[in-house]
């Protein structure tokens, strides 16, 4: 890959083998009702241009600008909440993007997850790949058996 640097392959990554067509799996990163069903109550628009917020209840939301929602690649960056409270690791996740690629494999999909920017040096390291472990357990999960276990599930 072009133009990689070594603090870039720090970034969180995870891949998930899905037992779910590429289409059911893109389909929970380019909507608002997608995205509740494994992150957390989600509103706003999935759409390129468009802004996605989860809530995470007293913890704040996180607010995502969709740059890319392909059928074969999303890309999320992450904003200020406007008009709601954000969490506390928006400080550190501004700028930062979160990449879900779509790849068709044999009967589902592999999933490869890149939370660009978010690396070992910021401080939310450690709760913040636990939560994304935890969430992307939920994706798995829905794919298994059709229910996630978003916040506030």
């Amino acid at each position: 890959m072009t133009g990689t640097t070594s603090t870039r392959s720090k970034d969180f990554t995870s891949v998930l083998s899905l037992p779910a067509n590429p289409e059911s799996v893109s389909e929970l990163f380019t909507s608002a009702a997608g995205v509740s069903r494994w992150w957390g109550p989600t509103e706003g628009d999935g759409a390129v241009g468009g802004v996605l917020v989860t809530s995470f209840g007293e913890h704040g939301a996180n607010a995502m600008r969709v740059l890319e929602a392909g059928p074969a690649r999303v890309v999320w960056e992450s904003i200020a909440p406007d008009g709601t409270a954000p969490t506390g690791h928006t400080r550190e996740w501004l700028g930062t993007t979160m990449e879900f690629d779509i790849v068709p494999a044999g009967t589902g999909t592999e999933l490869r997850f890149r939370h660009a920017g978010l690396t070992p040096q910021l401080p939310c390291w450690d709760a913040c790949v636990a939560a994304w472990n935890y969430f992307l357990a939920s994706i798995d999960t829905l794919a298994r058996t059709g229910t996630g276990t978003p916040f506030g599930a």
